[in-house]
């Protein structure tokens, strides 16, 4: 799944307060209303089950054409 997110601008890095030569990108993330629940995460059941929102947590929640993902 392509959300078509695109870098917008480079943040430069700091170390110990110190601004080095490095530079790292800055994400402009668009909205899509695909959600990857990481399965491994699963030990945090209760809290997942919190903030998912209802429409993702009709059963079954399986991937038919794994070629889509």
């Amino acid at each position: 799944i392509d959300s078509n997110c695109t870098d917008t601008a480079q943040q430069p890095v700091y170390q110990e307060r110190t601004l080095t030569s490095r530079s790292r990108s800055i994400v402009q993330h668009k909205l899509t209303p695909h959600y990857f629940l990481n399965a491994y995460s699963i030990h945090d059941y209760d809290y997942i089950h919190l903030v998912t929102p209802n429409t993702l947590r009709e059963t079954p929640l399986r991937v038919t054409d794994v070629a889509e993902v």
